[in-house]
């Protein structure tokens, strides 16, 4: 995938340019000041005063951020304050994926011993690097993002040849409060970057033991069969980077004892487990579950709120999927009973999301032709969204200012004719529109396949549709599908419907996630929403298409283009050989 060299950046539109953001976002988030925690609720509700009595409603913009303050495990501890970004999700989340691929570039990132935040890591590769050591010394860094002041990360990126302002405006837009916060997607990414040199000291330090170090964000872990480092050989290494340990959370154990690593028991030599408590406990609670029915266990326990009760049948959920997922050995059986439990009771896991915007999904469908070498190929997009008057709008107002201004170049009848049509617009037309597409509230999804010769063009675009069109039908749970379509005469539209309506009807069927209804409109150019899948495919299809930069040369604009929206594309299919390219898996050019 093309890295952003956050090096060229060198002016405040640049950085907002590159960050895809509307401006006047970015300038309320670096301007975001964090508000005290929430005081505590009264148990006595105030006394109205006579001349409230009438009241005024002032109706105010939604936060830059979510504050969330989590109470901790030991509750004397105080809490955990998350953030969430309120309108900024996916900037954040494309500003980490760009800042991951940065880093890659420089040299020893990722760290081998960092586990954290990492793609192919988890808890159960960072406790098995420690499997069957017979001494373990576990120990937390106090506060870990927190200690990442605004200062740290100025000078990270100062230190990676970023001007001085850029690294300034990035800095403050990845803090809050003047540190690394948790909740941003960033912060996982920069933490680990800042610990890099941390990391490579710790991990000499556990050589000079024959010992092995990792670390899982803040927690750290050192393991052998022999002596390992003290405690106050520790100490002043982290001090250096100006960390602290939380001396409460250290911990010594040997093989026999309570012997955890990010809380997987490391006793077995061939591979980390589910401590034995956990399970035995999971095991009594489906036994009686199974014995005398989920419901009547519940009221055993003195749970009888359906609020309470649905937290813990989610509960339990997560719990048997913990289990089975590093308990292969019994995951088909436990699995099985808890299907038949859930069966049996007529309960369901129900995840309900937090402030989700009730108003009816947009399923915004076109379809154009490529070349893969001689074969054809056709290519269906679907631009999902809720805020259909927002993208046309903007997609209007492209047009109109192009086709206002007197000096503008390319085919101006067309582009009445047809609309905002990536085949009608000079290169620096779809420039624009695609710098404006990477700040709509839309996402795409692309499906790619052949155009069988055999089996006809219908046939080819109904596979593409199908391949869409069940997963895009349960995001749109228990609201309403509205989906747009461009009008294509080789397609009947009563064989668009059916398909649409046999992916409902199956997800009905299986009791599965489902909008509450759907409608299908077919619509003809010039459509201000149709120009959006039309771009999608467009730059896809020039990317795929486009070859690779001489040496010394800067990249094509095509794939420049693409890059710019790339973020957009949240799933491309190649249905032939099936194949899914998300952000994890970055689609590249076919040659």
């Amino acid at each position: 995938m093309y890295a952003l060299h956050f090096s060229r950046l060198k002016t405040r539109d640049d950085v907002i340019s590159a960050l895809t953001i509307d401006e006047a976002l970015f300038d309320k988030i670096i301007a975001f000041e964090p508000p005290p925690p929430a005081a505590p609720r009264s148990a006595e509700p105030p006394v109205p005063k006579p001349e409230a009595a009438v009241q005024t409603i002032v109706l105010r913009e939604p936060p830059v951020f979510f504050r969330h303050d989590i109470p901790k495990k030991n509750k004397a501890r105080g809490h955990r304050t998350v953030w969430e970004p309120v309108n900024s999700m996916p900037t954040y989340k494309a500003l980490a994926r760009r800042l991951e691929a940065f880093f890659t570039m420089l040299p020893d990132y990722p760290h081998e011993c960092a586990y954290g935040y990492r793609p192919g890591r988890n808890i159960r590769e960072n406790a098995s690097a420690h499997s069957g050591n017979k001494f373990l010394l576990s120990l937390d860094i106090k506060d870990f993002f927190p200690s990442i002041t605004v200062e740290r990360v100025r000078w990270l990126f100062e230190a990676m040849s970023i001007e001085a302002y850029v690294a300034d405006l990035l800095a403050r837009f990845v803090t809050i409060g003047g540190a690394l916060p948790l909740g941003l997607p960033t912060s996982p990414v920069i933490s680990n970057m800042i610990a890099l040199p941390l990391d490579d000291l710790l991990r000499d330090l556990a050589g000079q033991y024959e010992a092995v170090y990792t670390r899982y964000s803040d927690d750290i872990t050192f393991s052998g069969n022999g002596d390992l480092p003290d405690i106050e050989e520790i100490r002043p290494v982290l001090a250096a980077f100006d960390f602290a340990i939380a001396d409460r959370k250290t911990r010594r154990s040997k093989r026999g004892q309570a012997h955890f690593v990010t809380g997987l028991s490391i006793s077995d030599p061939a591979q980390p487990h589910v401590p034995a408590d956990k399970k035995r406990s999971l095991r009594q609670t489906l036994y009686f579950a199974g014995k005398f029915g989920l419901a009547e266990h519940f009221q055993h326990r003195g749970i009888n709120d359906q609020k309470v009760i649905q937290r813990e049948v989610n509960r339990l959920d997560g719990l048997v999927k913990y289990v089975a997922h590093h308990e292969p050995r019994m995951a088909t059986s436990l699995k099985e009973q808890w299907r038949q439990i859930l069966a049996d009771s007529g309960m369901k896991p129900s995840f309900t999301p937090r402030g989700q915007y009730r108003a009816p999904f947009y399923l915004l469908v076109d379809e154009a032709e490529y070349r893969r070498g001689d074969d054809k190929m056709l290519g269906l997009a679907m631009a999902v969204t809720q805020h259909p008057q927002r993208l046309a709008d903007e997609t209007n107002g492209i047009l109109t200012r192009f086709l206002a201004d007197l000096w503008s170049d390319g085919n101006d009848t067309a582009l009445r004719k047809n609309g905002l049509h990536y085949t009608d617009a000079t290169e620096d037309l779809r420039s624009a529109y695609v710098k404006q597409l990477a700040t709509m509230p839309f996402e795409g999804y692309v499906a790619v396949g052949p155009l069988d010769a055999d089996a006809g063009y219908e046939a080819s675009y109904l596979r593409l549709l199908k391949a869409l069109i069940s997963r895009r039908l349960m995001a749109a749970e228990s609201q309403f599908a509205f989906l747009i379509i461009e009008k294509n005469g080789k397609v009947a539209q009563d064989a668009i419907k059916a398909c649409v309506q046999e992916a409902f009807d199956a997800l009905k069927l299986a009791d599965n996630r489902r909008p509450t209804a759907f409608g299908v409109n077919f619509v003809a150019k010039p459509n201000a929403l149709i120009s959006v899948p039309d771009f999608l495919l467009g730059a896809l299809g020039k990317y795929l298409q486009s070859k690779p930069a001489a040496p010394g040369r800067p990249e094509p604009r095509e794939r420049l283009l693409f890059e710019r929206l790339r973020d957009k594309y949240r799933l491309i299919v190649d249905v032939d050989p099936w194949t899914e390219f998300t952000r994890r898996n970055p689609v590249k050019p076919w040659s």
